[in-house]
């Protein structure tokens, strides 16, 4: 499990390093890497270990490719996709085009999510952290499913 959010910086070649506590949960897992790709629901980089990833293509190969819709999607997902692995430093080198969509810079943040991260710009992850949840989206996690 991936929980935490961690600011860190990120050099001009595009590496960051991943925090300690998300390697640690990764190796304790046996995950050697992670799948950057888009996320579709903010300007972040959805980080995806590989257990997690082969889910996400196991759907993907079920896709027609004669569904419009759901080719928009895999489209996304696997044409923004890159496998990065870890440095000696437990760095990871962010592809520009990941870069530029999430507009990385300098400060950024790796924000655990239960069972994958994101890599956010830390003005956007403070935007993001800071914007009320209208009450209709707001859930309760212990809730029984009704």
């Amino acid at each position: 499990m991936f929980f935490g959010a961690f600011t860190h910086t990120i050099d001009a070649k595009g590496r960051t390093a991943l925090p300690a506590k998300l390697r640690e949960a990764l190796a304790a897992e046996g995950e050697p890497r992670l799948t950057l790709v888009r996320n579709q629901n903010s300007r972040s980089v959805l980080c995806l270990p590989p257990a997690l990833w082969a889910r996400v293509l196991a759907k993907v190969s079920n896709v027609s490719p004669f569904a419009g819709a759901a080719n928009r999607n895999v489209l996304k997902l696997a044409a923004t996709a890159h496998v990065v692995e870890f440095d000696g430093s437990g760095r990871v080198l962010v592809p520009p085009d990941l870069r530029g969509y999430a507009g990385l810079s300098k400060d950024v943040v790796w924000a655990g999510m239960g069972s994958h991260i994101l890599l956010f710009d830390k003005a956007t992850f403070e935007a993001e952290v800071e914007q009320e949840i209208p009450a209709e989206e707001r859930w309760d996690p212990l809730a029984e499913p009704g």
